[in-house]
């Protein structure tokens, strides 16, 4: 019987050790719950590729959406706050080729950072630094790559928006 008292009393005091942190959703965020309706202010893409813009734009709203932390608005003037995605670099360079010069290996690489501006007074209210990912993949798979390499990034912004430690 001492046994069992001991356990219980292990267990009481992980769980009141615990108390404050939570797996739940919408608990944890960078922001205060004043700013936690958001916007996308801007996409900044200086690369070629057109199809960047708009497939960051779902990605972010259907994570943000998923993990309940934030409301999503696609109204500017609905949002407490806004966010704006800087993309430094997006590009696939070759990583193995064949003996005749035929790229066997190749490597998607995203780079961006982002930063949350009230839309009360445009102060900066946080900034992710860079984000970078990269995703390898065979001949003739690039565009898996991209959509991997960007769900990827996107997601590891998320996960530093849905910090609050």
């Amino acid at each position: 019987m001492p046994l069992l008292r001991y356990a219980t009393l292990v267990m009481l005091l992980v769980l009141a050790g615990c108390a404050g942190y939570s797996f739940g959703p919408g608990e944890a965020s960078v922001l205060p719950p004043k700013y936690r309706v958001l916007a996308i202010d801007e996409i900044v893409n200086p690369t070629t590729l057109p199809w960047l813009e708009p497939r960051l734009r779902k990605l972010l709203r259907d994570e943000l959406n998923n993990r309940g932390t934030f409301t999503w608005t696609d109204q500017r003037d609905d949002a407490d706050a806004v966010i704006t995605i800087d993309i430094e670099r997006y590009y696939r360079p070759t990583a193995v080729e064949g003996d005749d010069d035929r790229t066997l290996l190749s490597k998607a690489i995203f780079r961006f950072n982002a930063i949350i501006r009230s839309t009360t007074d445009q102060s900066e209210l946080w900034r992710s630094g860079t984000i970078s990912e990269n995703w390898p993949y065979d001949y003739g798979s690039g565009e898996e790559a991209d959509m991997e390499v960007t769900r990827r990034g996107i997601q590891r912004l998320a996960d530093k928006m849905t910090q609050d430690y």
